[in-house]
């Protein structure tokens, strides 16, 4: 989804909002209500709301179905479904529109990680920007995509009579949020490959590579030092 508003070209748009969680009571309608306050609370609202239903009790509609269901016009509709699909709720085959998942799944899935690396990348532009030295912090250590290299270098560095310690930004296993971690590294290990660290809390945390099973935090990116001053 594209769409230009004066200088700016947007290739995607989520709105978040922080609505309270509607009550319990009645429960025959909590259901439904529950599924329409986590609609709004991702900004589907209105007709955006009525494809997302409309395809997901159908299991599958292409825009024309839309078309005729709404009694609109091609364009706005084909909008709602580019909304829809960038946020993740949908998925499309050819000209045929389907839910994959439930709601929960694909918000944790597909929307949150394209939130946050939409920010993230906000963060690591709008950095570069800045050369005043005081502004930009350089993180020590060296850097690695997968944990077989991280655990390399923390062999290396135990050889050399030092602490190894590491700072972690992955997901957390099992609700699939960002996560940060750092601490010293005390063991590792081959399968899968992971290593565990020792949070500031005392938290034992363990971690494995993005596809990894059975661990704690599947990294996205691993910094090895020697030790706090590294």
């Amino acid at each position: 989804m594209s769409r230009s508003e004066g200088e700016f070209e947007f290739f995607a748009e989520w709105k978040v909002r922080r609505i309270p969680s509607p009550p319990k009571e009645p429960k025959d309608t909590y259901a439904p209500r529950l599924k329409d306050w986590a609609l709004s609370s991702i900004g589907i609202d209105g007709k955006a709301k009525e494809v997302f239903l409309h395809i997901e009790n159908s299991k599958t509609a292409t825009l024309e179905d839309l078309v005729k269901h709404l009694k609109e016009r091609p364009e706005p509709v084909q909008e709602i479904l580019d909304l829809l699909y960038s946020t993740g709720l949908i998925e499309r085959i050819g000209k045929a529109y389907f839910v994959r998942e439930s709601l929960s799944a694909s918000i944790v899935r597909r929307l949150i990680p394209r939130v946050t690396e939409s920010l993230r990348n906000v963060a690591k532009v709008e950095s570069k920007s800045r050369a005043d030295v005081n502004y930009y912090h350089k993180l020590k250590g060296r850097s690695f995509t997968d944990v077989g290299s991280a655990i390399a270098a923390y062999k290396e560095i135990s050889r050399l009579g030092r602490s190894p310690r590491a700072r972690v930004v992955g997901t957390h296993s099992y609700n699939g949020e960002s996560i940060e971690v750092e601490g010293p590294v005390t063991n590792f290990g081959y399968s899968p490959q992971h290593l565990v660290i020792i949070t500031e809390s005392g938290e034992k945390m363990v971690v494995g590579n993005r596809d990894s099973q059975g661990t704690d935090v599947k990294a996205h990116s691993i910094i090895i030092k020697g030790d706090r001053s590294d």
